[in-house]
């Protein structure tokens, strides 16, 4: 099969539009529908519904999607794991939370390398959801995240847990926290139960934000309070003058997890890199 069918297949399956399809891949309209039918013929279907509201896809495009991701995320793969150094045997696909990245993430890549350099790491930030759908079409080797599905085909374990921390720029003390400037971070549907029954007071904050990166620039520009990972409190202190830990405001504990397909899980480099990052879960907690 031509993957440049799937990849324009995909590009209409977001865009929902033939002629915004062209735009983005530099091609005439006539191209891409050319390209469309071609893959109809192939797969044997009609996969998208065209009419003047735009491209609808039908049951058969729908079901067709996460197998086109998988034929392109195998092909990539396959490219950079046969093709290229002569100075890496290997290449590892992880995938983690974004309030993850830098604090942890970072560091089990560099434990990663420095057991062994000859493996390659393809890392990447994301939300759990789409974490979770790139390791059920076997897109990734190994997710970390907060909000695991469990799905048939995965293998969900807990490796540790995440201490949230209150920091401020009023005060290090809740006395002094103002409800006006405080900024909810509803991470995950946990994250947030947890904040409810530990603090209804400021649970019903006029913000909200789903990432500790958003509370910083909240930070910037109107001061504040917030709960942000404690593994990130030193770095925000740096940028951000005044910055306190608010000494009296409950911690929140929130267990992390590791996600890995079934078929990947017994795989050598699999098992290291799991336990480099308990290792380093370890070191950073």
């Amino acid at each position: 099969m031509d993957l440049k069918l799937v990849t324009t297949f995909l590009d209409i399956f977001e865009s929902r539009n033939f002629n915004r399809t062209a735009d983005r891949l530099d091609l005439t309209q006539s191209s891409v529908s050319g390209r469309i039918r071609a893959l109809e013929a192939e797969v044997g279907a009609q996969l998208f519904e065209r009419g003047r509201a735009g491209a609808t896809p039908t049951p058969a495009g729908i079901r067709f999607e996460p197998h086109a991701r998988l034929l392109l995320a195998t092909w990539d793969h396959a490219c950079r794991d046969t093709g290229a150094s002569l100075d890496r045997d290997r290449l590892l696909r992880l995938a983690g939370q974004f309030s993850l990245m830098r604090h942890v993430l970072v560091d089990w890549v560099v434990k990663i390398r420095a057991q062994d350099p000859r493996t390659a790491v393809d890392l990447r930030a994301d939300y759990s959801l789409q974490i979770m759908r790139d390791l059920s079409i076997g897109a990734m080797d190994i997710g970390v995240l907060y909000s695991p599905q469990y799905l048939p085909d995965l293998d969900i374990q807990q490796v540790g847990e995440e201490q949230f921390v209150m920091v401020s720029t009023d005060s290090d003390r809740m006395s002094g926290v103002a409800k006006e400037t405080y900024v909810n971070t509803d991470y995950t549907s946990f994250f947030s139960q947890r904040h409810q029954a530990l603090l209804p007071d400021f649970s019903n904050a006029p913000i909200s934000v789903s990432f500790e990166g958003l509370v910083v620039e909240f930070f910037r520009r109107t001061g504040g309070s917030a709960y942000v990972p404690l593994r990130a409190v030193e770095d925000t202190k740096l940028v951000i003058d005044g910055l306190r830990l608010v000494k009296d405001a409950p911690p929140i504990l929130h267990p992390i997890f590791t996600a890995v397909h079934n078929r990947r899980r017994h795989h050598p480099d699999v098992i290291k890199a799991l336990a480099a990052l308990r290792e380093t879960l370890l070191a950073s907690g």
